[in-house]
């Protein structure tokens, strides 16, 4: 197989928190691993190489090429704390490049191997591999001891997609949009390598700080943030991750955000990343119905952050039926902004005790990404024995229109002729899709007749008896 990374940059990703081993100096508690999901979205078998390298040193610990090619259409699974792929020592703690001869797309689970108890919790969440790095990266939500000691923290790993060292420079704001100049740190990064940045051990970074990070080189760079809470039980075990976003736009798309679903509610962070103040307007809809919600001027640098139960706006949602209080959003900027986004989930109060806990992000996506067809890399029914999901399609138009499903592998679950509302969306939870096994692991690709976005989610199952936060989303891939 001959690969030149250039001629292939389609199918170059950079995975990103290998392994976070319990003897780290800083970061959440307990022994991390990875699972790495990837889909073939080419058109023939794809040939793949992972290479792992161990973070601030440009070592490649592990090069891997699997001896089986993967189907079209067919997805690939890699767990570390299951020894898959072998040969990676333990502890490691690193990066990942995965290089194939067809385009792929990769979705990174990082988690710890608590049991599910109250004093072992599970704490997983979801990013996406990286097709292309960028000199300069915006993290819109990172923390330190907010809302408490330890209360939530945040880590950015940062990983050097170049072939030669590259120095790499981070700038905090406050949530308010004022520079915090002290805090600015910097690393040299080997190629191909990461560096985790942990805001716990930032000094000059003040307590109970909630605010953003700009990440800077003369070199491309790819990056994961990771927010966590003190874990101190099952109840604030939340553990969320997202990519860091290589350019704002004047519009973001956000495919699923819930108010006062089954337990569940949602948020977001929007940050101006233009020189300038802009508004700011979210329209909501939820069951056909919309709502808008607008901030007048949002400074640069401020991040504005948004919890669903407490936007006014969203009030009549609580009088629809349970089962109609999930929708989408669009975010619209003023003439000439730039934003960026992230979209917060989480359970507070079941009702079951598995979903107290849980939380997840996702990056919002940015207009002009969304297509036809949205992939999504892994979706999951009672995988393990106790991990289900699903996934939400977002109608990004004012036009209705309809989706073909695939299930990879599960040709008796596809779905044809699927109504896709105007400005609206769908959802699928695997348990009651028909046709589909009893144990699923693999990846859906949905095609639409108009432009969308997606999301996909998994988490344990309701009466598994596993305690923590299970709960995961990532950002669908458009082709």
């Amino acid at each position: 197989m001959r690969l030149l990374r250039v001629a292939v940059l389609a199918a170059l990703l950079s995975v990103l928190g290998t392994v976070v081993p319990a003897a780290s100096a800083a970061g959440p508690a307990g022994t991390w691993g990875t699972g790495i999901m990837c889909v073939n979205m080419g058109t023939s078998q794809a040939s793949i190489t992972v290479k792992f390298y161990r973070a601030d040193t440009g070592v490649l610990e592990l090069s891997y090429p699997d001896p089986t090619p993967i189907p079209a259409g067919a997805s690939r699974g890699y767990f570390t704390p299951g020894g898959t792929p072998p040969g990676l020592p333990s502890p490691f703690i690193g990066s990942a490049v995965v290089e194939s001869d067809q385009p792929l797309a990769c979705n990174v689970n990082t988690q710890t191997t608590g049991v599910g108890t109250a004093s072992d919790p599970i704490r997983v969440d979801t990013s996406k591999g990286v097709l292309a790095g960028a000199a300069t990266l915006y993290a819109p939500q990172v923390m330190k001891t907010f809302g408490g000691n330890p209360g939530w923290n945040s880590y950015i790993s940062v990983q050097n997609t170049s072939g030669a060292t590259a120095a790499v420079t981070v700038t905090y704001k406050d949530r308010f949009g004022n520079d915090v100049p002290a805090a600015q740190e910097s690393a040299n990064i080997p190629a191909n390598t990461n560096h985790i940045f942990y805001q716990s051990d930032n000094a000059n970074l003040p307590g109970n700080f909630l605010g953003s990070a700009k990440i800077t080189s003369s070199a491309d760079l790819a990056g994961v943030v990771a927010m966590y809470n003190a874990a101190t039980s099952n109840v604030d075990s939340q553990f969320l991750t997202y990519n860091t976003v290589g350019t704002g736009a004047n519009k973001v798309l956000v495919p699923r955000i819930v108010r006062n679903y089954y337990g569940y509610n949602g948020g977001l962070t929007i940050q101006n990343v233009g020189g300038a103040p802009t508004s700011v307007d979210v329209t909501f809809s939820f069951a056909g119905n919309t709502y808008v919600y607008s901030n007048p001027s949002l400074a640069a640098g401020a991040a504005w952050a948004l919890y669903a139960p407490n936007i006014p706006a969203l009030l009549p949602v609580d009088s629809l039926a349970m089962s109609q209080r999930f929708g989408s959003a669009v975010v619209q900027a003023g003439a000439g902004g730039q934003i960026v986004a992230i979209v917060n989930e989480d359970n507070r109060v079941g009702p079951a005790a598995e979903q107290i806990g849980q939380g997840a992000t996702y990056n919002a996506m940015n207009d002009g990404t969304q297509s036809t067809t949205v992939s999504f890399a892994q979706i999951t029914k009672n995988a393990g024995g106790f991990y289900t999901g699903g996934f939400n399609v977002a109608n990004t138009t004012a036009t209705p229109g309809t989706c073909n499903i695939s299930y990879s592998g599960a040709s008796a679950a596809n779905e044809t002729n699927v109504p896709l509302p105007a400005n609206g969306s769908f959802k699928r939870f695997t348990p009651q899709v028909t046709g589909l096994p009893t144990t699923y692991n693999a990846s859906v690709t949905v095609t639409c007749t108009v432009p969308v976005v997606g999301i996909s989610n998994l988490a344990v199952n309701p009466g598994s008896g596993r305690l923590g936060d299970s709960f995961t989303q990532v950002a669908g891939t458009n082709q």
